[in-house]
């Protein structure tokens, strides 16, 4: 049987890679380095935004592929991964002026936006996704009716576009008090009392500026 989702699907899927994320990148940063630092995407919620969106693209992409071979899903993965993190690499330097990661030291990288070694690593991912993932989440949506369900997606799409706006307003007024200057509104005014320099580098500890 072909597995199948709807939207609502979907914004449960995304949710739920943001806070597998979060909590992922959380852990890993104590076990490497010995204490917790904030690996949040957004100013407001504990979401880790690239692997919700990860989720999503995996999900999107390779639920057609469900029957195919495991090279086949192995390669798809490798590839669509490969091109995704790439572009959020580059779009986040070009609108934020800095980056999230950075694979510069690692051998067979490009840019040092993305590596052999990851991209190998997306492509075992992906198998992991359609083989076990996929049906599992398949079985959860069919099982579990949510009360209320329409609301609260509702609830958490308002929520989630408002975290990113305020987000980004933030990491530009950030940029902007580099380039000294002055908050021209109220906007930036409160921006600058509540998302001052202190505040977002605690946020976004693991983010470099590039010059």
């Amino acid at each position: 049987m072909k597995i199948k989702f709807n939207f609502k699907q979907y914004v449960w899927i995304f949710v739920i890679g943001c806070y597998v994320g979060y909590a992922i990148e959380t852990l890993w940063c104590l076990i490497r380095n010995g204490y917790i630092e904030s690996r949040k995407s957004l100013v407001l919620g504990h979401l880790s935004v690239a692997y919700g969106m990860g989720a999503v693209l995996l999900t999107l992409i390779l639920v057609r592929f469900q029957n195919s071979s495991a090279w086949k899903i192995f390669l798809i993965s490798f590839l669509s991964g490969t091109v995704t993190e790439y572009i959020c690499s580059l779009g986040q330097e070009i609108c934020f002026g800095s980056v999230a990661w950075d694979y510069s030291d690692v051998p067979l990288n490009i840019n040092g936006r993305v590596c052999l070694l990851y991209s190998l690593a997306w492509g075992l991912i992906g198998l992991w996704w359609v083989k076990l993932v996929l049906p599992l989440l398949n079985k959860l949506f069919t099982k579990v009716r949510m009360p209320f369900e329409n609301v609260l997606v509702t609830a958490c799409l308002v929520f989630f576009c408002f975290d990113a706006l305020l987000s980004a307003g933030a990491a530009v007024r950030m940029n902007e008090r580099k380039a000294g200057l002055p908050p021209s509104n109220r906007i930036e005014e409160f921006l600058d009392t509540h998302f001052d320099d202190e505040k977002m580098k605690k946020i976004y500890a693991n983010s470099k500026s590039v010059d």
